[in-house]
Formats: structure tokens, C-alpha cells, sequence
């Protein structure tokens, strides 16, 4: 998941957490200094995604085509 919304980023994560999938942010020092322009990741383990997505998309999740995913 990539966002510049760090809002949207911590409520994935707490559902991800939630769920015992564990994950990740990346790039979030880089993000602080320039929001617009590197956005943060949201990284989970390979064998994780399908169940990640699953999780974001039962939560209200939709994922956009850059990759970002925005709520309903």
C-alpha cells in the first residue's frame, strides 16, 4: 500500500495488526520531509498479500490503480 495520507496508513496498519498479518512502514522519514512528492509504503511479506488485501478490501479499502488505496 502507498498513501501520502498518514491517517488512511495507520488505520491499515491497525487492521493488518489486528488481524496478526504483520507489516511494515517503509519511507517514513523521507515522507515527513517531502509528503507530496514520496509517499509512505505499507509493506507487508509476499505470502501475506492475498490475505492483506482481503483484509483492507472487507475493512472498506478500495485499491486505486497507482496503488494507493482509498476508503470508501
Amino acid at each position: 500500500m502507498t498513501t501520502t495520507d498518514s491517517i488512511k496508513l495507520l488505520a491499515a496498519q491497525a487492521l493488518l495488526s489486528g488481524e496478526d498479518v504483520a507489516c511494515e512502514v517503509f519511507d517514513g522519514q523521507a515522507s515527513s520531509l517531502w509528503r507530496a512528492i514520496i509517499p509512505l509504503r505499507l509493506m507487508v511479506c509476499d505470502e501475506d498479500v492475498v490475505r492483506a488485501k482481503r483484509i483492507l478490501r472487507q475493512a472498506g479499502f478500495v485499491e486505486a490503480g497507482d496503488g494507493d488505496w482509498d476508503l470508501r
